[in-house]
């Protein structure tokens, strides 16, 4: 009887290949959010956000979150590699974790190829680049989404694993509801026919997110995978508080604060139950 099984040998050579892809891919995020927030791709992206404002984009003290969206990304695949959680959870989250990455790495590079002057006789390039970001951050987030799907059907339950599996993929997709949003919002308002968005508009694509999160936090974040709807929770409340923040029309902020509340309560309903 050999030592190792078929099936085994296969999983082995599996997670060897999974690490070095995981491995290489946080370094790259990493190294091209060092190379944005330095300017070496372009333009910042705070600038380039002055440049393009929304209603419904949150105040830029929001944005923080991606350092513990890293900071816990990092230490969860820390933990993967480590063999502090078993294969079966590698190979849940690696997948949609390594597509939602590209693509957020894709966003970037196109948001920071927008220009800063000239905007309106740019028309054309403007609305292209601005709805093929929008289009990158539904993917990152669908991607981001589908692991959710994929933890609820483990088996190993572990507060480990909620912290540094789960929640993590549930505020980076929480997050990136809200940045699907602000992209869709950035599109249609330099729709080359002219502006599309009013603030009841706003008001209604902000409630239409709101919605859709609500109905990924009650079908996918309860149960044992109770992390990622707690996480999903923080990152879009903590995305409406930024809202309430601006200089937004006071019918969004309205929405935004109805939106705090909502999520507060499904964070704390994911705890309960």
């Amino acid at each position: 009887m050999p030592f190792l099984s078929g099936h085994r040998a296969w999983l082995l050579v599996e997670y060897g290949v999974a690490i070095c892809h995981e491995s290489a891919v946080s370094r790259l995020i990493v190294q091209v959010n060092w190379a944005s927030l330095s300017g070496k791709l372009g333009a910042p992206n705070a600038e380039i956000s002055k440049a393009y404002p929304s209603a419904v984009t949150p105040a830029g003290f929001a944005f923080s979150i991606w350092g513990p969206i890293f900071l816990l990304q990092g230490a969860g695949t820390i933990a993967l590699l480590s063999n502090a959680l078993p294969l079966e959870a590698l190979r849940a989250v690696f997948p949609y974790w390594f597509v939602t990455w590209i693509w957020q790495n894709c966003w970037q590079a196109s948001f920071v190829s927008l220009p800063l002057t000239d905007i309106n006789s740019r028309k054309g390039k403007v609305f292209r680049t601005l709805l093929a970001c929008a289009c990158q951050l539904v993917a990152a987030q669908s991607s981001m989404t589908a692991a959710a799907q994929r933890l609820q059907t483990l088996e190993e339950q572990s507060l480990l694993r909620s912290m540094l599996l789960d929640f993590p993929s549930g505020v980076n997709a929480g997050w990136l509801s809200a940045a699907s949003g602000i992209g869709l919002s950035l599109a249609l308002q330099h729709w080359t026919r002219g502006d599309l968005m009013t603030p009841n508009r706003s008001a209604c694509l902000l409630g239409a997110v709101g919605c859709y999160g609500a109905g990924v936090v009650s079908s996918l974040g309860q149960g044992s995978a109770w992390g990622f709807g707690l996480g999903y929770s923080c990152a879009v409340s903590w995305a409406c508080f930024g809202i309430t923040k601006t200089g937004s029309p006071e019918v969004v902020k309205k929405v935004a604060r109805a939106g705090m509340g909502l999520f507060f309560l499904l964070g704390i309903s994911c705890l309960v139950k």
